[in-house]
C-alpha cells in the first residue's frame, strides 16, 4: 500500500469511513456516566422480590430473560433483512452509504465483468446489472422472459481481481448470461427546428424503442462446463 496506486485506494476507502454510523448524541456520554434509572429502579425491585422470596434463587428467571431477549434480537434480525431491499429502485444493487462514497472514489468493487458487443455498442457489465440496448430483433426470438448466452466474437474482454482476458476479438470460451426484462419506448426527445425570419418551425418527439436486459452472470473461460483455461491465439493476458 506504500505506491501511488495504495495511497489511492487508502483515501478512496477513507472517504466512505463512519458514514453509516449513527447521529451524533451528545447526551450520551452523561447517561454512560451517571448510569440510567431503569437499572437501578430494577435493582431496587429484586433486592425487595429476594426479601419477600423466602431464599428462592433468581438466576433461572434472569436465564429466561436472556433466552427470551436473545429470541426477540434474532427476530428482530431477521425482520430487518426481510424488510431490507436487495435492489434499489433503479435496478441496481443496495449498497450502504460508506460502500457507495468509496466506490465513487475509486475503490476496485471486485468481483468479475466483462465487455460485450450488443446491438452495434460495446457495454461493460457485471452481474446484476441492467442494460438497456436499441430494440433487439426478432421479437420472438428475444421475448420477455427469455434467457441468452452471450459468447465467441461478442466478449470483448473478461476480468476479475486476479488476471485480465483480452480477446483478439473474443474471449474464447467466455461467457456472459442475460435476461430480457422489459420491451418498451425510451422517454421523449423533441425535435426542435426553426428557420430565422421565415415563419417556418417544426416540433416533433421521438421516442426510442428499447430492450431492458439483467446480466445474470459472467462466466469466465475457465469456469464454463469446467473447462481449463486456454491461453490459446486468441487470448492475451494482461498483468
Amino acid at each position: 500500500m506504500a505506491s501511488n496506486h495504495g495511497l489511492q485506494l487508502q483515501l478512496a476507502l477513507e472517504e466512505g469511513r463512519g458514514k453509516d454510523d449513527a447521529p451524533f448524541d451528545p447526551f450520551s456520554q452523561f447517561l454512560d456516566q451517571m448510569g440510567s434509572t431503569k437499572e437501578s429502579e430494577e435493582e431496587l425491585d429484586g433486592e425487595i422480590v429476594d426479601e419477600g422470596m423466602n431464599g428462592i434463587d433468581e438466576a433461572e428467571f434472569k436465564e429466561m430473560d436472556q433466552y427470551d431477549d436473545d429470541d426477540e434480537e434474532e427476530e428482530d434480525e431477521e425482520a430487518y433483512f426481510a424488510s431490507s431491499p436487495l435492489y434499489t429502485t433503479s435496478g441496481a444493487v443496495h449498497r450502504p452509504l460508506s460502500e457507495r462514497l468509496a466506490l465513487r472514489a475509486g475503490y476496485p468493487a471486485g468481483g468479475k465483468f466483462a465487455v460485450i458487443h450488443l446491438a452495434g455498442f460495446q457495454h461493460k457489465v457485471t452481474t446484476d446489472d441492467l442494460l438497456i440496448v436499441n430494440k433487439l430483433k426478432p421479437v420472438s426470438e428475444w421475448s420477455v422472459g427469455s434467457t441468452h448466452t452471450l459468447s465467441g466474437d461478442d466478449v470483448l474482454l473478461m476480468a476479475d481481481t486476479n488476471q485480465t482476458l483480452v480477446g483478439l476479438p473474443g474471449v474464447k470460451g467466455g461467457e456472459v448470461n442475460v435476461m430480457v426484462e422489459e420491451i418498451t419506448r425510451d422517454k421523449t426527445v423533441v425535435v426542435f427546428k426553426k428557420r430565422r425570419r421565415k415563419h417556418s418551425r417544426r416540433k416533433n418527439g421521438f421516442r426510442r424503442q428499447v430492450t431492458f436486459l439483467r446480466v445474470l452472470d459472467v462466466k469466465m473461460p475457465g469456469e464454463v462446463k469446467g473447462e481449463s483455461m486456454d491461453h490459446g491465439e486468441e487470448l492475451q493476458v494482461a498483468a
